[in-house]
């Protein structure tokens, strides 16, 4: 009984994961803080280190919900509204949504400015890497 009570508890829990902040492997982008990160995926700054980032890349579902949670603290729904008056005022464009992690490997691979974020860390002989790494 407490075994079955102990894996009901287990199954019920969040699951957390890290986020990995990618980008093409030849790419010049140098990110040192989370903050830099939240400035690009809020519209607030365009380059880091002097290198402009010309394509943010977005993800849909959940793990949306949780990298804006981790990054700058705010719902997904707060995100939306967020962009929703900006879109509005005319003064920015959002960030690129990506549906796969695949469809996500495949536009960083052909762009050395942009940036995205996976929870899977990259394998050693991708055409990505990491380029910093987030705890959730």
């Amino acid at each position: 009984m407490r075994y079955l009570l102990l894996l009901t508890l287990m199954a019920s829990m969040p699951v957390f994961a890290d986020f990995y902040v990618v980008a093409h492997k030849s790419s010049q982008l140098e990110v040192s803080s989370v903050d830099s990160v939240a400035e690009l995926y809020l519209g607030r700054r365009k380059a880091i280190g002097g290198v402009y980032v010309d394509e943010v890349l977005d993800r849909e579902g959940g793990i949306r919900g949780r990298f804006f949670q981790a990054v700058v603290n705010m719902g997904e729904s707060q995100v939306n509204a967020y962009w929703a008056r900006l879109k509005f005022s005319g003064s920015m464009r959002e960030p690129e949504k990506i549906e796969t992690q695949q469809e996500l490997i495949e536009k960083l691979t052909l762009n050395a400015n942009a940036i995205g974020y996976m929870t899977e860390q990259p394998p050693v002989d991708s055409e990505l890497k990491v380029i910093l790494k987030i705890n959730e």
